[in-house]
């Protein structure tokens, strides 16, 4: 685990996770120029790209955010963590 964000606009796990699904998109990601396989599990989204893994798990009050960055993107996580830490605490 990277990072955990406290629920803010949601009150548990299932709430959070259903406005996750509704945000989190292929869609959405194209914006950023990201093109990513997302798969939606028991209370957790997966996304697998070129160089990343990312997972978002809903637990009882925070969701937990785990990256992995391929060798060449790994000078760049602190930043990509901040941006998803702000996108994240939107929704959830």
């Amino acid at each position: 685990m990277d990072l955990s964000i406290p629920y803010s606009n949601t009150t548990n796990k299932e709430d959070a996770f259903s406005k996750a699904k509704e945000a989190i998109t292929p869609e959405m990601l194209a914006k950023f120029q990201v093109k990513a396989e997302i798969t939606y599990d028991d209370y957790s989204v997966k996304a697998k790209g070129k160089g990343f893994e990312l997972e978002l798990a809903f637990n009882d009050e925070a969701v937990d955010v785990s990256l992995n960055l391929s060798l060449m993107l790994r000078a760049f996580k602190g930043k990509v963590l901040e941006g998803l830490e702000k996108q994240i605490k939107r929704v959830v």
